[in-house]
């Protein structure tokens, strides 16, 4: 996997630009509050997404009754696994590894079959906190950030200078994220790029960081990942 696309059901439905490609996956957003009758939108259509696709749902809610109920519409969705926006420890984490173990057990899942994709921004603790993910759940697949919401989370003003380059508070971010990633074996995935920024320099910010060790990234639009697999592939 070198892009992790973020998009909701409704978005792929409604237009021709979202392609299978084998290095390709879609993190599921939710389009509803967790609380209310499918969250991530069509389960039919997701369910035939995934026969082609690779796909990841979204977490914004530790908890575990939420977890369980927000999947269990889904359970005829050929899913990958779930992205926790949420983890702040190593205890989060192997937590989730838990709840994922009972919805698999309850639905006649293979165990272990859900990875987890942890994306760190939310708490900017974690990014300390989390120095070494070995041993904490063999579910960890891979690891990314992300700028916006990090950006948020310490109130930042800007998370780029004028020339697009991350100021130093987010490329110690993105640089953490590279180090405990490879160091727990895990594939790391750079933030995505700002949209606003032209097609050139959107390119050489993606093959900055694939030189820099990273997989992939993730993608906010088709068009974004279309530069992503672009420049990884060639890799």
């Amino acid at each position: 996997m070198n892009c992790l696309l973020k998009t909701t059901a409704s978005a792929i439905a409604q237009s021709k630009d979202f392609t299978a490609h084998a290095e390709l996956a879609y993190a599921i957003l939710p389009e509803k509050p967790a609380r209310e009758v499918d969250p991530y939108g069509s389960p039919d259509a997701l369910a035939q997404l995934s026969k082609q696709n690779h796909l990841y749902f979204v977490l914004n809610d530790p908890s575990e009754n939420t977890i369980l109920s927000t999947l269990k519409p889904y359970i005829d969705v050929k899913q990958n696994g779930v992205i926790p926006t949420f983890v702040k420890s190593a205890a989060d984490i192997e937590r989730l590894h838990a709840i994922l173990s009972v919805y698999e057990a309850e639905h006649g899942l293979q165990d272990g079959s859900l990875k987890i994709i942890p994306e760190l921004g939310r708490f900017p603790s974690a990014f300390t906190a989390l120095a070494n993910l070995n041993g904490i759940s063999p579910r960890l697949s891979a690891l990314c950030w992300n700028e916006e919401v990090l950006k948020i989370a310490l109130a930042a003003k800007h998370s780029r200078d004028e020339q697009g380059q991350l100021l130093p508070p987010f490329e110690h971010a993105r640089t953490q994220c590279l180090f405990t990633a490879r160091a727990a074996h895990l594939l790391p995935l750079d933030t995505a790029v700002p949209s606003h920024l032209p097609r050139a320099k959107m390119l050489e910010l993606i093959d900055l960081v694939a030189s820099q060790g990273f997989a992939g990234k993730t993608a906010n639009s088709p068009e974004e990942a279309s530069l992503i697999q672009q420049v990884f592939v060639a890799q």
